[in-house]
């Protein structure tokens, strides 16, 4: 029997006559990935002409009283890992439901082109001893899965992508820990009116063959205003790790902003801003800037802060090859977290590949931030037009989580840190320390520098100096400018020779 057969004759008795004719026209022989992922697309636009559905939660109500601690203290049992046997490229493990994850997600194995459905086991998960564990006599289902990848050595599986919670993913390499998080969109994102959070309603998981070297999985997302059909190809590098998305939106409703490619991350402090005395910690953030490339090559680095209000930026817009939240800093003595370990989470980068327009635009959200508890950064990619219920739309991307350096930058400089002297504040002037490194600066050492600096808004530049520290190998760029106070202040600035860039753009604004 093909994949959705069953659910097929169910969605035949309440879908409008429009989705009961493309059901029938489905091929009734065994799929092949192709026609896997045009069901699963034709799946999703027939549910976004039902009206919504709000998930319930099934779980026994001791799971629900579970704290964060207890549910992090339950484990799976590695042995019981999906194709552990089998000795396959990839295997899965899974997440149980308790605590803040109470809707299941039910989770599909594709096998020769048929489906199984992955049934919840009491065995295959170990209880901590702060539980007061009761029976689980039924399929309970699973909160959401982790991916794991046999290393280029082949001695052992590391993880490298996990899906849990509402929309959310994040990926890794091996050695890496969890950081930015990615989702399959974002909705209604810093508008008075609230937030909408989709949520995985399904999974599709594809067996790989022993030769693969990538893994295949669809989802379907759910909410008020979407159905959303996901297809995801990921493949680990050793040094990165890819998620080709291929996403279908289809609108229930209007929503009032749409984000496509969503990044979200922690940025409690860092080198541009104060630092909480009462923390011993010099920085705590799970990313320190953002980084645009545009088609005319120019890069665009932005450092992030954690403001005292919601602030939302709109970084770029035109025709974009890609954006991305960085962890620049790497080293341990700059975090000096045994427990959270900052200097070894993975950079984000997307690459656009399909559906963004020109009329669109990078933005990024910031929002204030008391502890590392949270995130508090978001950046996306918007359309200009608003989305309209009956609408569909089509993107395609890929994320690459990574340590290190966006491989595609090449030599031009990097800002390595924008340092903001805060004493001058109460005369109206901002005054910006900013370092360079970077092979083109090397190469050009011996000679002087250029520092192009504009003041795009709220202010007038007082000066902007340049200097060479060889032992560091660093250029160092100080600015200062005489605020107007009447708007923000926008100021960008990069160090050139003979009208030739030798460093990424420096953007940034700042917000009273």
């Amino acid at each position: 029997m093909s994949i959705f057969h069953k659910q097929m004759k169910a969605w035949m008795l309440f879908a409008s006559f429009y989705l009961a004719f493309s059901f029938f026209f489905l091929s009734e022989e065994g799929l092949s990935q192709t026609n896997l992922w045009e069901e699963i697309k034709i799946k999703a636009r027939g549910l976004s002409n039902l009206p919504f559905r709000e998930p319930r939660s099934r779980i026994p109500s001791w799971l629900e009283k579970l704290s964060y601690a207890q549910w992090e203290a339950i484990r799976f049992d590695a042995n019981s890992s999906l194709w552990r046997e089998e000795n396959l490229p990839f295997e899965i493990q899974f997440y149980h439901l308790g605590s803040i994850f109470r809707v299941p997600v039910t989770i599909f194995e594709v096998v020769h082109e048929q489906e199984r459905k992955i049934e919840f086991l009491e065995k295959s998960f170990f209880y901590g001893p702060s539980i007061e564990k009761k029976p689980i006599e039924r399929d309970i289902g699973f909160a959401g899965f982790s991916v794991y990848s046999s290393d280029w050595q082949k001695k052992e599986y590391c993880m490298i992508a996990k899906f849990l919670g509402a929309c959310f993913f994040q990926g890794l390499t091996c050695g890496q820990i969890p950081g930015i998080t990615a989702r399959t969109i974002a909705i209604n994102t810093a508008l008075a009116d609230g937030e909408e959070f989709p949520f995985f309603r399904e999974f599709w998981l594809v067996k790989p063959k022993k030769e693969d070297s990538e893994l295949e999985l669809y989802s379907i997302v759910d909410s008020p205003s979407i159905t959303q059909a996901c297809r995801f190809i990921i493949l680990s590098e050793g040094f990165s790790t890819v998620c080709k998305i291929d996403t279908h939106l289809f609108f229930r409703s209007s929503p009032k902003k749409i984000g496509i490619a969503p990044l979200s991350a922690m940025f409690e402090y860092g080198e541009n801003g104060p630092k909480i005395l009462s923390d011993y910690r010099p920085q705590v953030h799970e990313a320190d800037g953002l980084l645009i490339e545009s088609t005319t090559g120019e890069w665009t680095w932005s450092p992030l802060e954690n403001p005292s209000r919601l602030v939302l930026k709109e970084i770029a817009n035109g025709q974009l090859l890609g954006f991305g939240l960085v962890q620049r800093n790497r080293l341990y003595d700059h975090y000096q977290d045994i427990h959270r370990s900052f200097q070894d989470m993975p950079s984000a980068w997307v690459q656009l590949n399909s559906g963004f327009l020109e009329d669109g635009k990078v933005e990024l959200v910031e929002v204030p931030l008391k502890d590392d508890l949270n995130k508090n950064i978001l950046l996306f990619w918007t359309p200009s037009k608003t989305p309209f219920a009956g609408q569909s739309l089509s993107f395609s991307y890929s994320i690459c989580w990574l340590k290190g350096e966006v491989p595609a930058e090449g030599k031009l400089g990097k800002v390595i840190s924008a340092r903001v002297d805060r004493t001058k504040i109460s005369q109206g002037k901002t005054a910006v320390l900013l370092s360079f490194k970077g092979e083109m600066l090397e190469e050009n050492a011996a000679l002087e520098f250029n520092p192009v600096v504009h003041v795009l808004s709220g202010g007038e530049l007082l000066y902007a100096t340049v200097g060479w520290e060889a032992q560091e190998k660093t250029a160092l760029l100080e600015v200062q400018i005489q605020e107007n106070g009447r708007e923000p202040l926008r100021v960008e600035g990069w160090l050139e020779k003979k009208g030739k860039k030798l460093t990424e753009r420096w953007y940034q604004e700042f917000f009273k």
